[in-house]
């Protein structure tokens, strides 16, 4: 029995283009093992309408093509369902998908769905929305809407804002409640990382565990400007978590209350949210498609 597959492109996502991943498909998809169909997001939410109604119809797999917030989109429509999501990823980070072994070339990303193995993971939320890889508050979350609205977008756009904006930016105070203890903390940045990475192999928490039931909340405190580098070197090198500047607890739930609304990000997608927060795990509630390692070529 052939499987069936409904590829969401999201025909403005990330930095690449996306004009012939029609062809790619039916190049590198084996027909003998795959039916798919291909729907292109005409709108933000669309890629959630067009999960959902794959999964209403059986679907087995829902593929997100473009970056972390189509992911994003079509993820929230699988939770709880019995249809898998799997991704082409084309954005600027791709953080779920660098986390799961998802190929970030396009031709071997669709051939992994050919041979491709499920696994149930978690996800969770923040204030009620969902989501998959990592989520904050604080300079992550700053520099995310610093991001969205500039013009050009890519990595080197990325790490010239983060630059630009890092003298700008003051830390706030949290009143943070988890694991039955509440205390308050003056933080740099607060994430909640259910994945180890935001993306681009910036690991915020290389040991988090996408199917143990809990969230990392990693508080970073204020730093010494001279040590930005060093930092980010760590954040690059997945060593961050042995600085003394961080600290990584894991817990299923978690209550943050910060002085005032302020941005948040969600799988990088920036957005204002209210001033208390709160995060909540989905243990096992979304099945993926990731790479089989048995299989020549992964």
């Amino acid at each position: 029995m052939k499987k069936n597959i409904v590829f969401v492109v999201n025909p403005r996502a990330g930095t690449r283009s996306k004009a012939r991943i029609e062809d790619l498909i039916k190049l590198y998809i084996d027909k003998q093992v795959i039916e798919y169909d291909i729907i292109y997001t005409k709108a933000k939410s669309h890629a959630t309408e067009i999960a959902a109604q794959a999964a209403n119809d059986g679907a087995h797999c829902v593929v997100a093509v473009g970056g972390d917030g189509t992911m994003n989109e079509t993820a929230a429509a699988l939770v709880g369902t019995q249809t898998a999501l799997s991704i082409i990823p084309l954005g600027s980070g791709n953080g779920l998908a660098r986390h799961l072994g998802i190929p970030l070339k396009t031709e071997k990303a669709i051939q992994m769905l050919n041979t491709a193995r499920e696994k149930i993971i978690d996800s969770c939320t923040l204030n009620g929305r969902p989501f998959f890889c990592v989520a904050g508050t604080g300079f992550d979350a700053y520099i995310g809407l610093k991001f969205d609205q500039q013009t050009r977008r890519g990595f080197q756009t990325y790490i010239k804002t983060t630059l630009s904006e890092f003298f700008n930016y003051r830390p706030d105070r949290y009143l943070i409640t988890l694991n039955g203890s509440t205390f308050d903390s003056e933080s740099f940045l607060v994430s909640f990382a259910n994945a180890g990475q935001y993306g681009n192999n910036a690991y915020i928490s290389p040991q988090a565990d996408i199917a143990d039931g809990l969230v990392d909340v990693c508080l970073m405190r204020p730093f010494p400007s001279p040590m930005a580098v060093p930092l980010g070197v760590q954040l690059f090198g997945k060593t961050l978590h042995t600085s003394s500047y961080l600290k990584v607890m894991p817990t299923a739930k978690a209550i943050i209350e910060r002085s005032a609304d302020a941005p948040v990000h969600i799988d990088g997608e920036p957005m204002m949210m209210d001033a208390r927060l709160e995060v909540h795990i989905k243990p096992g509630s979304l099945r993926v498609w990731l790479p089989d390692l048995s299989k020549r070529g992964f």
